[in-house]
């Protein structure tokens, strides 16, 4: 009996750790990801952005009480260019939700965003980084960053299939706080 109790307590606890785990989003391995787990539940950098398209100028201060989605990309990028009907797709459903997506251009090939957004159709705000990717340690194309409608950043550099996941749970604190 001494030995079970304790083998079903970490069981228990190893299960249901486990359980609440896998509801995250999960995180991409990336060689700054200390780093990025270390902002995470603090207000999010500023965003050094420069050069906006289909937006006026929009600021975090502009964006409490909404959810804002960054999508880290560059106009060089497959990855990025093939996730734009999807991303146009998520920024048209979640809309009336009150979740803004927006495209943090990479310096690099930045000269061509305006070609980019109308040749691919990008329909969200998207605008040059002008010191948002050093702030936020963005290293790599695409990469998704939430931020909550407290302007705290949530989740860093997530799995790209998991940024309707991180929406999805954001929303339900709304939800769950109007009761």
């Amino acid at each position: 009996m001494k030995i079970i109790f304790p083998l079903l307590t970490s069981a228990f606890f190893f299960l249901f750790h486990f359980s609440l785990a896998a509801d995250e989003p999960r995180p991409e391995n990336s060689k700054v990801r200390p780093q990025l787990n270390a902002m995470q539940g603090k207000p999010a950098p500023k965003l050094g952005l420069k050069g906006w398209i289909n937006s006026k100028p929009l600021s975090l201060e502009d964006l409490k009480g909404k959810i804002v989605v960054l999508d880290f990309w560059a106009t060089w990028c497959g990855p990025c260019i093939r996730a734009v009907p999807h991303t146009n797709e998520m920024m048209e459903k979640y809309a009336d939700e009150d979740v803004v997506f927006i495209g943090v251009c990479a310096k690099s090939g930045s000269e061509k965003m305006a070609a980019t957004v109308k040749e691919h159709g990008i329909k969200y705000p998207v605008a040059v980084d002008a010191g948002a990717n050093a702030a936020y340690r963005a290293n790599s194309f695409p990469d998704y960053y939430l931020i909550d409608r407290a302007g705290v950043l949530r989740w860093a550099d997530i799995a790209n299939a998991d940024v309707e996941k991180a929406i999805g749970i954001l929303l339900k604190e709304k939800k769950k706080k109007k009761k």
